[in-house]
């Protein structure tokens, strides 16, 4: 074996390790320490994949994977050993808190990390003993290990260390107090700001852990010479202003940033937009909004290039308000394809009068965004001749561009009835079925009944299934005969989005309907009128949705027990209660999140089952509720199901519960 693991081939030295997990591991662990320190990645990861599968080990075999952090000419064997640590987990927490004490300040510190990693709370006393550790490097990662606990009993401890220490040390203490999340006293954290290597930290934590109290501290900070601190105290103070009522953000923050609009300050604020960290950025544009300083427009414009920064600019955008608009009208011709798209869709919200020229120009512009924009703003401004232009767009090559010509012409139909009608007619008269379909959509809006109906006996299924869409829309005797109709429609898609339909129209007269769709041969038609009946919420839906009980399975079983419960309440969970034995885990899973929501009386009958059940994913589920529906009172109940439990990923989620509650 020791001529294979010596191999020069990667794959074979792999395989070799592979088969040492048919061997005893005491018999094999010096081979497999020696593969964990292998140059391949692939035969360390073997390596402890096979370690991973002796558990529990022995305490010498603990003993002797915990030697080999002291491997200091091989990282690969260090970082392998400090891997099967962490993923070993609880049951190697004593022994490794036994070497806290070890002369080797590099070991201190690699099980400082591991303990961390493992996130167990009863080495959180060692830890905070190791704050005071004769090293340097040790007291660091006490601090950073004990943010990652994020138990609060560590915080006195943190806090004392604030008052003297190194720089480093503190600003690590900083982050573990953010991580740890419980209060702290703005006296321990004010005096900190004189120091310029901790304001940066101390702002964020100010963020996390600040009151009231601490905005006059926030917002002195957006003077502040250093770039990171003045960045810093701006996330934090938008962080916190989300927190405050909107009477207390006016008058908090809202009434002081304005007053900015204009200075020098305020400038430099607005050029850290430039920058490239999504959550500064983000926290700047809403501060810039908030502001009302015009000075930001095209740096806002710039930024919501990016689809996730987009949204949050245009409501700056829109908040400082009008006089964006003659910055950004100027900038138009010369801004890139994403930005004048932004500033399609600002003229459509402001409704800026003499636009109507630049948004028709936009019709035809080389950006798809910008004919997309364009026609929906069209379509809000509704200026004499738009219907047939933005129309033209619904042959565009672009799909998002078509909806846009849709969504344009559904907002035209209220100003230009006429016109879109008459739009309408000559798309139905098309032999393309995409045509017709944007018809019956567009029908919709003009709430026209009449030619709805028809079109639901169209040839084209996708035709048939848009009218039955546009039929909830519309509120004339027609449309329930014609969605009633369509629940007999040759294709189950267009059988599911009538019973769709019937749910959003609602009222007593749907009822029969969408209980005569229960009996449907697709499941998804099922499905759909089992959470149309939900939605309509009349409980004389209970008999039908009981008697498909019977022989529903997969996901119309789990809709069934959903609206049973939503029509029933209480009193009709016996079938919910049946389900928590039923053969397919989804299905149990779906009537613990069913009956969980009714209390926790059934726990006591069932809970032993589900605690034993051979799926993972129910076990974690169950343990989940208990938990959360019983709080403390369920810890006995849990230690025990940690004590049984074998897969690592249910028993994660049970120590994470554990530290919880605890």
């Amino acid at each position: 074996m020791s001529e294979r693991l010596a191999d020069t081939d990667e794959e074979q030295r792999r395989l070799a390790v592979m088969s040492l997990r048919r061997r005893p591991f005491p018999e094999v662990m010096e081979l497999l320490f020696r593969a964990m320190g292998d140059d391949s990645w692939r035969v360390r990861k073997e390596a402890v994949s096979v370690v991973l599968q002796a558990q529990p080990l022995q305490a010498e075999e603990l003993e002797a994977l915990i030697a080999l952090l002291r491997s200091a000419d091989n990282a690969g064997l260090r970082n392998s050993a400090v891997e099967s640590l962490e993923r070993i987990g609880v049951p190697a927490v004593e022994q490794l808190c036994a070497h806290l004490g070890d002369p080797d300040h590099d070991l201190r510190k690699f099980i400082i990390d591991i303990l961390g990693n493992i996130r167990c709370a009863t080495c959180v006393p060692l830890l905070v003993q190791a704050l005071d550790d004769e090293d340097m490097n040790v007291r660091v990662a006490a601090a950073e290990n004990l943010g990652k606990i994020g138990d609060a009993h560590a915080l006195p401890h943190l806090l004392k260390v604030l008052d003297g220490g190194e720089v480093w040390l503190k600003f690590t203490v900083l982050d573990a107090l953010s991580s740890i999340g419980a209060p702290v006293p703005l006296a321990k954290l004010e005096p900190l700001l004189q120091e310029g290597l901790l304001r940066r930290a101390t702002y964020d934590c100010l963020g996390i852990l600040g009151d009231r109290k601490c905005f006059p501290l926030l917002l002195e900070g957006l003077h502040d010479k250093a770039k990171n601190a003045r960045e810093a105290a701006a996330i934090a103070l938008m962080r916190q202003r989300g927190r405050l009522s909107p009477q207390e953000q006016e008058e908090l923050v809202d009434r002081p940033l304005r007053d900015l609009a204009g200075s020098a300050t305020a400038k430099k604020l607005i050029d850290s937009l430039h920058g490239e960290e999504p959550v500064m950025i983000s926290a700047l544009a809403q501060l810039c909004g908030v502001m009302g300083d015009e000075r930001a427009a095209l740096p806002l414009v710039r930024v919501a290039r990016a689809d996730r920064l987009k949204g949050v600019c245009l409501e700056a955008l829109r908040r400082i308000g009008e006089p964006v608009m003659p910055l950004l009208l100027e900038h138009f011709p010369f801004a890139i394809a994403a930005e004048r798209a932004v500033i399609v869709h600002l003229i459509a919200e402001t409704g800026r009068p003499g636009s109507e020229d630049l948004l028709f120009a936009a019709l035809e512009d080389e950006g798809a965004e910008v004919r997309r924009c364009a026609a929906v703003a069209l379509g809000r401004l509704a200026p004499q001749g738009a219907a047939p232009r933005v129309a033209r767009l619904l042959d565009d090559e672009e799909p998002q561009v078509c909806e846009g010509a849709l969504d344009g012409l559904q907002h035209l139909a209220a100003r230009d009835a006429e016109g879109v009608s008459a739009i309408c007619s000559e798309l139905l008269r098309n032999r393309d079925a995409r045509k017709r379909r944007d018809a019956a959509i567009v029908l919709g809006a003009l709430a026209d009944g009449e030619r709805l109906a028809r079109l639901v006996k169209d040839e084209d299924a996708t035709v048939r299934r848009a009218a039955v869409a546009s039929l909830a829309r519309v509120d004339l005797p027609q449309a329930l005969g014609a969605l009633t109709l369509s629940l007999s429609d040759e294709e189950p898609e267009v059988r599911a989005a009538a019973a769709q339909a019937l749910a959003e129209k609602g009222g007593h007269e749907v009822l029969a309907p969408l209980c005569l769709a229960l009996a449907d041969e697709d499941p998804w038609v099922q499905t759909a009128a089992l959470k149309g009946l939900t939605a309509v919420g009349d409980p004389e839906a209970l008999p039908g949705v009981t008697a498909l009980l019977e022989q529903a399975q997969g996901p119309v079983l789990i809709a069934a027990l959903s609206t049973l419960a939503a029509l029933g309440g209480p009193e009709a969970l016996g079938p919910v209660r049946q389900a928590l034995y039923h053969g397919d885990e989804e299905v149990v899973e779906a009537a613990i999140g069913i009956l969980a929501a009714h209390g926790a009386d059934w726990i006591p009958e069932h809970g032993q089952a589900l605690l034993e059940h051979p799926h993972w994913m129910v076990r974690r589920s169950f343990v989940r509720v208990l938990a959360q529906l019983q709080g403390a009172e369920s810890l006995t109940v849990l230690d025990q199901a940690l004590a049984r439990e074998s897969d690592p990923l249910v028993k994660g989620e049970i120590v994470e519960l554990l530290d919880r509650l605890r």
